[in-house]
C-alpha cells in the first residue's frame, strides 16, 4: 500500500513538535482516509491488514491504539507483525483484555460472556503485559487498562475499587507504563489519586460523555496525564457519531473547547521529559487524523511561544 503524499506544511509541522510528543489516532483501519494517509482507493479490509506501514510515514502519526488486543489475549508472535513495519520512533498503545476490567457483578458483565477475571494479577502478567513486551519492547508506549462502567459495588465504595487497582498494578512487571481509562466518575478522587502516586500509573485523560473534563479528572497531587485519548464528542454517542460522520474524512463538528483542553494537558505533561501519548478517534470530530493535524498545530504554537518567553523574560 502506498502512502498518501504530505504537504511541505505538515512535514514542517512534524519537526516543530517536542521529540518525545506521540500522535495518533485509535485505529487505522478506515478507506474514508484514502488521500489523507493511503494514497490510493483501498478498501477498509485491505487498510486493516497492509495499512499500518503506510499510516506511520505519514510525519505527525507517530503513534496508534491497539485495540484488537482488548477482545482477547495475542500471542507475542502476532504482535510483532505490527512492529515491523513501523520505525524505531513510532510508540503503541495497547489495550488490555476487557475481562480484566469488566467488574463481574456490572451490567455489561450480565449481558456479556465475558472471562471471570477481573484485575487478575496473573492472567494479566502472562497472556497480556509478557506478549506485549517481549513483541513491542521500546516501541510499547503504554498498556491501557480501560474499565468499564463498574457494577454498584464499586460506586458505593471508591475506597473498593482503589484497594482492588493498587494491588493489581504493584503485582504486574515493573517498566512498563500502565495507563488507567474509567468511565465512572465517582471513583475519582483522593483514593484513586493515590494509587497513582504509589504505583507510577497514569490517568488515561479521556474526552467521554460520562466523564468530567478531562483537565479536571485528577487531583492536584497526581502528576499530569502522559496518556490522552479523544474518543467521543460530547454531544454524541457512539452509534450516532459514527453514522454522522461517515466516511470520516473531514471535520464535521469541531469542538474548540477540548481541543484547547488537551493542548493545555500536553504542554503541561511534556515538562516531565517523558513520552506523551495523544490518541484522537474520528468520532471526536469527525475524521481523527485531521484532529490530530490541529492538535499539532496548536502544540507546536503554543510550544514555540512557551520558549520564547523563557528566552526574552
Amino acid at each position: 500500500m502506498r502512502a498518501a503524499p504530505v504537504s511541505a506544511e505538515l512535514s514542517r509541522l512534524a519537526r516543530r513538535l517536542p521529540e518525545n510528543l506521540k500522535l495518533g489516532t485509535s485505529s487505522w483501519s478506515f478507506s474514508g482516509w484514502n488521500g489523507l494517509v493511503y494514497g490510493g482507493n483501498y478498501k477498509t479490509p485491505l487498510i486493516a491488514r497492509h495499512g499500518l506501514a503506510a499510516y506511520a510515514k505519514h510525519p505527525l502519526l507517530t503513534g496508534v491504539g491497539l485495540d484488537r488486543t482488548f477482545y482477547a489475549p495475542v500471542g507475542a508472535d502476532e504482535l510483532k507483525e505490527y512492529v515491523e513495519v513501523v520505525p524505531d520512533g513510532f510508540r503503541f498503545i495497547c489495550k488490555a483484555y476487557t475481562a480484566l476490567t469488566t467488574d463481574p457483578t456490572s451490567a455489561r458483565a450480565s449481558r456479556s460472556e465475558i472471562e471471570p477475571a477481573f484485575l487478575d494479577a496473573s492472567l494479566a502478567t502472562h497472556k497480556v503485559i509478557t506478549p506485549m513486551a517481549e513483541a513491542f519492547g521500546p516501541k510499547l508506549g503504554a498498556v491501557l487498562f480501560q474499565f468499564s462502567p463498574l457494577g454498584p459495588g464499586f460506586l458505593r465504595s471508591p475506597q473498593s475499587f482503589a484497594d482492588q487497582l493498587g494491588e493489581f498494578l504493584n503485582a504486574l512487571p515493573k517498566g512498563i507504563t500502565y495507563a488507567i481509562e474509567i468511565r465512572d466518575p465517582e471513583v475519582l478522587g483522593p483514593q484513586y489519586d493515590a494509587v497513582l502516586n504509589q504505583t507510577g500509573a497514569t490517568h488515561c485523560a479521556s474526552v467521554h460523555s460520562r466523564m468530567p473534563p478531562v483537565d479536571q479528572q485528577v487531583g492536584a497531587s497526581v502528576r499530569t496525564p502522559t496518556v490522552l485519548r479523544w474518543m467521543l464528542h460530547p454531544t454524541q454517542d457512539y452509534a450516532s457519531a459514527a453514522v454522522k460522520y461517515r466516511p470520516f474524512d473531514r471535520l464535521i463538528d469541531p469542538d474548540l473547547t477540548n481541543r484547547e483542553r488537551i493542548v493545555k494537558l500536553i504542554l503541561q505533561a511534556l515538562k516531565l521529559q517523558s513520552d506523551v501519548h495523544v490518541v484522537a478517534a474520528n468520532n471526536a470530530e469527525g475524521s481523527a487524523p485531521l484532529t490530530i493535524i490541529e492538535i499539532a498545530r496548536a502544540v507546536a504554537n503554543a510550544h514555540e511561544a512557551d520558549a520564547s518567553s523563557l528566552r526574552n523574560p
